[in-house]
């Protein structure tokens, strides 16, 4: 039986709890997968296995040197190594995987074939570690309020702009460097926060574009306190139960005096590198960007992080958030001025119709024309802005903010964007021709090859309006980026929301949810019953395909003419016009057996 094969019964064979947390663990992307047999080549796949291999604790790092070179090694890392895929057990024996075997051998040799010697770890004077232990807290504490902001920053962007997916679950450097600088931070805090969010699973891939997940719309009204322990449990559970309780363990002797973590992490990981790719790397990132740690040194709340006591550290950390005020400052140029943090509910209430120009402990919103239209499609009415500014400032408007709230009131669906029929999947349409023949002849548009309506000829009229192939949402987020005040409706005239993730079809609309690792290992599992009992022509055409690249045999069941069911062990050679080639080492003869009469396969 092939590598493949093993490590597809051994998937097969744990329990859902166990596979969400390997898929979990290894950052696996169990979206894409199809079956087991996909999710059997992702555990396998050389680069996700060396990133594996390198956040490996010691002691499972160990005991894995060990049983290559068939000696004794310890009862309870082997058995993690077993939990982990890394490790089969063949009758009384424990056996490394050929692929992990192969890997391994390569991530050691760098070290001359073993694994490195416990480096020394510098204990900090008690004295001192007491007041760097609270500088350190107070500083993860502005830490964490900014990847909170960042990460509401973010929701907000991806409501309001088109974000495409670039390369393989990427982003592309523009998206990058327009949050980067609207955060005022580094292209790479920038790359964090996408990153955190998709692993928090609060964005979604979908048809090519980043957007907002189910769970994000939880984001919008959590608490601060609840938002971070979102985050936390994502890092924990990344981590892993045993590389935490190693790592816990070892920060416990040295307490009261804990040393850096970048030490603790050197100690206790030691196949781990600095490259990008290193899963131990990836996650002292992460943990220094959610207030964890602060370069490297721990916060007094990461002992209950790696403890598991997630409610503990939430309520430490908490105490080192900046307390919201819930008060702007409403001034006649049109800028929105928080003095302090604002309260959770009142900050995403502001956000609705205003635009952010800084975000920090005291942040600047603005009031457009774009954003108000904003606050309108999303349901709010112009009363409701207008009493919100009243209350949180505590004064009357200034003229030129009420003056704008009403006129995008009296303008608000003058320009509309909808699915049309035909060639043309979009239809913009407006009541000012004018502004059709403005839309028409800006140059930011061209892309998406605006044409008028039938009968307008080559000018724009009311009544044809304008068309393109491009889908309503890429209009919609199009005409916005060019500062145009769109909104999308339906085929009954009723606006939609940018702020529900809506995919239109024709007159059908479904919601678009990302799907959990959860519901990706119940898809998997029905899938593997369904080819097990009902497969169809390519679940057949799959299971062949799959013993052609891993060199195995196939269990085949076929009807003869007679309308008999046949079974055949074939080693299969090829497959082309609708007939397999396999070699039945039985009969010693070549079959050429037609995928019609095949009715079912499975890997031997």
């Amino acid at each position: 039986m092939s590598e493949m094969l093993r490590m597809a019964a051994a998937l097969r064979a744990a329990s859902d709890s166990e596979l969400t947390r390997v898929i979990t663990e290894r950052m696996i992307n169990s979206a894409g997968l199809v079956d087991i047999f996909d999710l059997a080549e992702a555990m396998t796949a050389p680069k996700l296995l060396g990133a594996t291999l390198a956040g490996l604790p010691r002691s499972q790092a160990k005991a894995l040197e060990q049983l290559q070179n068939q000696l004794p090694a310890e009862a309870q890392a082997v058995e993690s190594l077993t939990r982990n895929f890394l490790v089969e057990k063949v009758e009384s024996e424990y056996r490394l995987f050929p692929t992990v075997a192969e890997n391994f051998a390569v991530i050691t040799k760098s070290n001359g074939g073993q694994i490195t010697v416990e480096p020394a770890l510098a204990a900090v004077d008690s004295g001192q570690a007491q007041d760097m232990q609270a500088a350190t807290d107070r500083e993860a504490g502005i830490c964490i309020f900014e990847i909170l902001q960042a990460l509401t920053e973010l929701h907000f962007d991806l409501e309001l702009r088109y974000v495409r997916e670039v390369g393989r679950r990427s982003v592309g450097l523009p998206d990058i460097k327009r949050l980067a600088s609207h955060l005022r931070k580094t292209n790479d805090f920038a790359r964090i926060v996408y990153d955190l969010a998709d692993l928090s699973g609060l964005v979604v891939l979908a048809n090519g574009r980043w957007q907002l997940s189910t769970q994000a719309e939880k984001w919008v009204g959590w608490s601060q306190t609840q938002r971070w322990r979102h985050l936390v449990s994502t890092w924990r559970n990344i981590l892993g139960d045993e590389s935490a309780n190693e790592l816990l363990s070892d920060i416990k002797t040295f307490a009261p005096n804990i040393p850096n973590l970048d030490s603790l992490l050197a100690r206790n990981y030691p196949l781990a590198d600095s490259s990008v790719q290193s899963r131990i790397h990836r996650l002292a990132k992460l943990a220094n960007s959610i207030g964890l740690t602060v370069e490297g040194s721990a916060t007094s709340w990461l002992n209950a992080t790696l403890d598991g006591k997630i409610d503990e550290a939430v309520k430490l950390a908490a105490e080192m958030l900046p307390v919201a005020q819930n008060k702007i400052i409403c001034q006649a140029d049109l800028s929105l001025i928080a003095p302090g943090p604002l309260p959770t509910a009142t900050e995403i209430e502001l956000r609705r119709f205003a635009e952010t120009e800084q975000i920090g402990m005291a942040s600047t919103y603005r009031l457009t024309t774009l954003s108000v239209t904003h606050g309108l499609e999303t349901g709010l009415r112009p009363e409701q802005i207008s009493g919100l500014l009243v209350e949180l400032s505590g004064k009357a408007l200034p003229q030129p903010v009420g003056y704008l709230i009403r006129e995008v009131a009296n303008r608000f669906g003058r320009l509309t964007v909808s699915a049309a029929s035909g060639e043309a999947r979009s239809s913009i349409r407006a009541a000012d021709p004018i502004l059709l023949t403005e839309i028409l002849n800006d140059t930011r548009l061209r892309p998406f090859n605006l044409l008028p309506g039938a009968g307008a000829g080559m000018r724009a009229s009311a009544e044809a309006g304008l068309h393109t192939r491009f889908e309503p949402e890429v209009i919609y987020y199009g005409l916005r980026e060019a500062g145009y005040a769109a909104i999308r409706v339906d085929e009954f005239g009723k606006v939609l929301s940018p702020r529900v993730a809506l995919e239109l079809n024709g007159s059908e609309t479904t919601a678009k949810k990302a799907s959990t690792i959860v519901d990706d290992i119940q898809r998997i599992r029905a899938q593997d019953s369904r080819v097990s009992k009902d497969p169809d022509s390519s679940d057949i055409q799959r299971q062949i395909q799959l013993a052609l690249k891993n060199k195995t045999k196939l269990q085949i069941t076929v009807t003869n003419a007679a309308g008999l069911e046949i079974e055949y062990l074939l080693e299969p050679i090829g497959i082309a016009n609708g007939r397999l080639r396999a070699l039945d080492s039985r009969a010693d003869i070549e079959r050429t057996l037609p995928l019609s009469s095949i009715l079912k396969v499975s890997l031997d």
